[in-house]
C-alpha cells in the first residue's frame, strides 16, 4: 500500500513539475539616492498542495492548498557601513485555515563595523544552528527540518524563530572561524518580567568558503564549496515555569564532484523546558536530522533524501524519511519541489505518510 501511494505522488509530481512555465529574475534594481544609499525590493512565494493519511482503516486522507510563505521584502542601505532588512509574511504556514494576517516577521538594522565585528538590532533569527538561520528561499528540501527544530521557542507573533534583541556576528583568523552571539527580549511565554531575557549563540569552524551574511545558504546549486562544524546553545529565563535551555551540534557540505554537486546538511539538537509542564520536551528530549541533494551537472533535476528524528522524554519518538526531488527552472527563482514523507507525524496515535509538493517564484 505505501509503494502504491509513493508511485502515485511521484507521478503527481512530475506531471505538475512538467506544466510550470519558466520565469527569471531576483530582487528589483536598485532605487538609489548614491553610492551608500540604496533599496531594493524582493517577492517569495511558496504555494503548496498537502495530503496526509487520516490513520483510518480504510487509508482515508486529506488534503489541502495553501500559501506556505508570501513574503514582501525590502533591503537597503542607508549609510556607509550601515545595512537594512525588512519582511512581511502573510500566509497560511500550514493548512486547514492556519495564520493569514501579515506578520513582521524580520525588522534589523546591520552595522557592518568590520569582517571581524558586525552588531544586528531589532527582529532577527536567533543564532542557533545553520538550519534556522537558512534562507527559506535556497533550502535543500521542500521546506525546514522543521521536525527536529520544532521545539525551538518562538516569537508569540507568528515570527518564528526569531526575537527581538541584539547579535553581534563576525569571521575571525583568516574566515576559518565564524561566530554569532545576542541577546534578547526573550518573552516568549509573556511572564518573564525580571528574568534574564534570552541568550543565544553559535561558533563554527569552516575548512572551506565561510559564509558571513545574514542568512545561510544551505544548497547552492553549485555556487559554494562549503565544509563547517559548529555548536549552538540557547537560554531563555521565565519566572512562572522551568527555564528552557538548548543545545546544537551541526555541520554542513556542499561539494562538486566530477559527476555534480553535492550538498548535506546534518544536525543534533538537544531540549529541556521547551512548552509548558506536561510538553513532550519540557523534562529534556532530543532530535536530529540529515539532509542530502546531488545535483547531476548539467540537470535541473535535484534528488533529496531525508531523515529527521523526534525523541522526547515524555512523549513517543518518531523517525520521519523523506523522499524529495526539485526541479530547478531557474534555480532559486523558480522551482518545484516535492517530497513523500513516510512517517510525517502522529495522527489518532497512528503513524501516518504525508505528499507535499510546493511551487517557488522569487524575484
Amino acid at each position: 500500500m505505501r509503494l502504491k501511494k509513493l508511485a502515485t505522488s511521484g507521478l503527481l509530481a512530475a506531471a505538475a513539475m512538467a506544466l510550470v512555465p519558466v520565469t527569471a529574475s531576483a530582487w528589483s534594481p536598485k532605487l538609489e539616492v548614491n553610492e551608500n544609499a540604496w533599496v531594493q525590493l524582493g517577492y517569495l512565494h511558496q504555494f503548496w498542495y498537502e495530503s496526509v493519511d487520516e490513520g483510518t482503516a480504510d487509508g482515508s486522507r486529506s488534503s489541502d492548498f495553501f500559501t506556505r510563505r508570501n513574503r514582501v521584502m525590502l533591503l537597503g542601505q542607508a549609510a556607509e557601513k550601515v545595512f537594512f532588512f525588512v519582511n512581511y509574511d502573510a500566509a497560511a504556514g500550514g493548512a486547514s485555515g492556519g495564520r493569514q494576517d501579515p506578520v513582521l516577521t524580520d525588522a534589523f538594522i546591520d552595522y557592518r563595523i568590520s569582517p571581524a565585528f558586525n552588531l544586528m538590532v531589532g527582529r532577527q533569527l536567533v543564532p542557533f544552528s545553520i538550519d534556522n538561520q537558512a534562507s527559506a528561499v535556497s533550502l535543500t528540501a521542500i521546506d525546514y527540518p522543521t521536525r527536529a527544530l520544532a521545539p525551538l521557542p518562538t516569537n508569540p507573533s507568528g515570527a518564528f524563530w526569531r526575537d527581538d534583541g541584539i547579535q553581534a556576528r563576525g569571521l575571525l583568523a583568516n574566515d576559518r572561524i565564524a561566530y554569532r552571539a545576542g541577546y534578547f527580549r526573550g518573552a516568549i511565554d509573556g511572564a518573564n518580567t525580571g528574568e534574564d531575557g534570552r541568550m543565544t549563540g553559535m561558533i563554527m569552524y569552516n575548512f572551506a568558503s565561510p559564509q558571513g551574511g545574514w542568512f545561510f545558504n544551505t544548497n547552492s546549486l553549485g555556487a559554494l564549496d562549503v565544509l563547517s562544524v559548529g555548536i549552538g546553545y540557547d537560554q531563555m529565563g521565565r519566572s512562572d515555569q522551568d527555564d528552557h535551555q538548548a543545545m546544537s551540534i551541526f555541520g554542513v557540505a556542499e561539494k562538486t564532484l566530477g559527476a555534480g554537486h553535492l550538498s548535506v546538511t546534518a544536525a543534533w539538537f538537544d531540549w529541556e523546558g521547551v512548552g509548558g509542564p506536561g510538553g513532550a520536551f519540557y523534562n529534556g528530549g532530543t532530535t536530529a536530522h540529515i539532509t542530502a541533494a546531488f545535483l547531476p551537472t548539467g540537470s535541473k533535476w535535484q534528488p533529496v533524501i531525508r531523515w529527521q528524528q523526534q525523541d522526547p522524554d515524555d512523549g513517543e519518538g518518531l523517525d520521519t524519511i523523506g523522499l524529495g526531488l526539485a526541479y530547478y527552472i531557474s534555480g532559486h527563482r523558480a522551482n518545484i519541489k516535492a517530497e513523500y514523507s513516510i512517517d510525517d507525524q502522529f495522527i489518532g496515535g497512528e503513524e501516518v505518510d504525508a505528499f507535499r509538493i510546493g511551487a517557488q517564484v522569487f524575484f
